[in-house]
């Protein structure tokens, strides 16, 4: 005689872990989901019918249940499958069904639940229907649910298709959302897996972890476990973080724990401030699979948290912390790489470069904190506000900074800027006075040594060339000229004999390298030299 089929409950706890705890069509779809893979099924479809009163089914090609197996495993509450069955399924699967609550799912979603299933062999399918208002009419705890054997065309099909109807939502269930939350939930590896959610009918779509991850454009990926620098070694884990180039929606921020392909532990930061922008960026998952292996139970009955306080799985977030502060770091070292990459190429300038010209060390190290925040990935501008703030910090500080500000001479600047960049400061003093004393010997007429030309420019009472004349008769009195045509000449012969008279290369590089003659004293001779300039140019002539 086959078994009596019967459901023992107490309505508050199917009401409790139905209706409250499985509210939402994907989490509970995921149970049969999870049923069907525990059941070495190849081939899961899941179809929306949204056309009349909506319902879902789920079809697979697994095992399926004989009559013994659906009076006394399906239908008992409670049932630890692990346990019972070491953990694996007949095709060797590790199955992730634990406490036996997962058909008190589908309660939570629709009223009226029909199972169809076969096992290999049997030559009837046994359909099996619960109603919900039944159930909340039974007294004493014992429900028994209608029972039909139907033919089957074939005796070596297998499987088990449940149909939920009265879905219990105002609104209308999509495929396409359905689908994405699925892949969320999942995460099973096994190629000879397949998952498709259709709608009315429609073309199926494939269900697995790249279509959460479909939408994103990544810029850069980590393969997990990753070195933390914090030492210590990694538990057994694997999965991938991902940053995308643009900031993810809040569904998709943080790090999903997968616990043998079944979601574990909602995405998170484990611990890490989210307060920094950069964790906007990052996403992922995490194979887990070890956590179930323990004899405590650290995940939640509704797959959405772990319990991060329990002994097993405490080092796995104080790892997971760790390893999402060295991600955030080495995004940041390599979006700023990147973003170097791409400004100097659009300005056509080496920021790099440009801040190793500027000698003086605390405009150098303002100049650096300026194009770091430029430059940060974190710094939210476009590309056009980039290249305007770096063209506008050119000007302020162009390259080689300390030797504009000086506001040199054009012919001293023309004279000693290549000289300079080269860092052969005195040379660059030298050919400063050469082009000085070249521009005098032009300006006076008079032939010979260099220092015969200053002399017989600048000397005498009515000097060849007259620097107070400018200012004659109006501005300065003739005592005053008297002084300023006598300074200018010892200033001319002073600069020429402290530099050009005659210094050999190789006392240039041994005052180099000892630091008698820096940067800063090669600009000081430099604003001298730039200072007798501006005087012959505005000077006078007399005649010969």
């Amino acid at each position: 005689m086959a078994k009596k089929l019967k459901l023992s409950f107490d309505p508050m706890t199917i009401e409790h872990l139905g209706f409250r705890m499985y509210s939402r069509l994907p989490n509970a779809v995921a149970e049969l989901v999870a049923n069907a893979y525990d059941a070495d099924a190849n081939n899961v479809q899941v179809e929306l019918d949204t056309t009349g009163s909506q319902k879902v089914t789920v079809a697979d090609d697994g095992h399926g249940m004989s009559r013994d197996d659906l009076a006394d495993r399906y239908l008992r509450i409670g049932r630890n499958r692990r346990t019972d069955d070491q953990g694996l399924s007949p095709g060797g699967r590790r199955v992730a069904g634990r406490k036996g609550l997962g058909k008190l799912a589908l309660f939570g979603i629709g009223k009226r639940i029909t199972i169809r299933t076969k096992v290999t062999g049997q030559r009837f399918w046994t359909e099996v229907v619960m109603d919900w208002d039944e159930i909340k009419g039974t007294t004493g705890g014992d429900y028994h649910p209608r029972t039909t054997q139907l033919p089957a065309n074939s005796t070596v099909s297998s499987g088990t298709t449940i149909v939920v109807e009265d879905l219990q939502r105002t609104s209308r269930a999509s495929a396409a959302d359905l689908a994405r939350s699925l892949s969320t939930l999942f995460n099973y590896s096994d190629s000879g897996f397949l998952l498709t959610v259709s709608e009315n009918g429609g073309v199926p779509i494939a269900v697995d972890r790249e279509l959460r991850y479909s939408a994103i454009t990544t810029e850069l990926t980590w393969d997990v476990p990753i070195e933390t620098g914090v030492g210590g070694s990694a538990p057994p884990i694997s999965g991938k973080i991902f940053a995308s180039k643009k900031p993810l929606s809040q569904n998709m921020r943080g790090i999903t724990m997968y616990v043998k392909g079944r979601l574990a532990n909602d995405a998170e930061f484990f611990g890490v401030s989210e307060s920094s922008h950069a964790y906007s960026y990052l996403t992922g998952y995490i194979d887990a699979d070890y956590l179930d292996d323990e004899a405590t139970d650290v995940i939640a009955t509704d797959r959405s948290s772990i319990d991060w306080e329990d002994p097993v799985s405490a080092p796995l977030r104080a790892y997971m912390s760790a390893a999402l502060r060295a991600v955030s770091a080495q995004r940041k070292s390599e979006r700023r790489k990147i973003q170097t990459g791409h400004l100097e190429q659009r300005i056509g300038k080496d920021l790099g470069g440009w801040v190793s010209t500027v000698q003086d060390e605390k405009v150098k190290k303002s100049l650096e904190n300026v194009l770091a925040v430029v430059v940060s990935p974190d710094t939210d501008m476009s590309d056009d506000e980039r290249d305007q703030l770096i063209q506008g910090l050119n000007e302020i500080a162009p390259e080689y900074a300390d030797m504009h500000w000086r506001s040199l001479h054009p012919s001293v600047q023309a004279a000693a800027e290549t000289l300079y960049m080269q860092e052969n400061y005195i040379a660059a003093v030298v050919e400063a006075i050469k082009r000085y004393v070249k521009d005098v010997r032009a300006v006076s007429e008079i032939g010979g040594a260099e220092f015969n030309v200053l002399q017989g420019a600048f000397g005498g009472e009515s000097p060849k060339v007259d620097v107070a004349a400018p200012y004659l008769p109006d501005t300065i009195s003739e005592t005053t000229a008297k002084n300023l045509r006598v300074a200018h000449r010892i200033f001319s012969e002073g600069i020429w004999q402290g530099f050009r008279d005659p210094i050999q290369h190789e006392m240039f590089e041994d005052l180099k390298k000892k630091g008698v003659f820096t940067y800063q004293d090669c600009l000081d001779a430099l604003a001298f030299v730039s200072h007798l300039c501006r005087r012959l140019e505005l000077a006078g002539t007399s005649g010969p």
